[in-house]
């Protein structure tokens, strides 16, 4: 229970630093809408790399934790999946 308390304040307390100093549901609906359309363009990038370097034996993880970093950092989060990849 007491994880269930932590992991909620957690997620609100990111949801307040998403936001801003703006207030609405509006602008939270935006950055949800936006951090979802990332997330999508990530899995998309990581399956399309997938695909494309499986011919040269090269294996790209297409997981919650690969599209996440991608998601979060962005291109130096595309570096350092490539990176991982080519040193498996």
């Amino acid at each position: 229970m007491t994880y269930v308390v932590i992991g909620l304040s957690c997620v609100l307390l990111f949801f307040g630093f998403l936001i801003g100093k703006k207030v609405g549901f509006g602008v939270i609906f935006e950055k949800l809408a936006l951090l979802w359309f990332k997330f999508a363009c990530s899995f998309a990038l990581l399956y399309i790399a997938h695909i494309v370097v499986d011919g040269y034996d090269i294996i790209v993880p297409v997981n919650i934790f690969s599209a996440l970093t991608i998601t979060i950092l962005g291109l130096p989060g595309v570096i350092c999946i490539g990176v991982l990849t080519v040193f498996q």
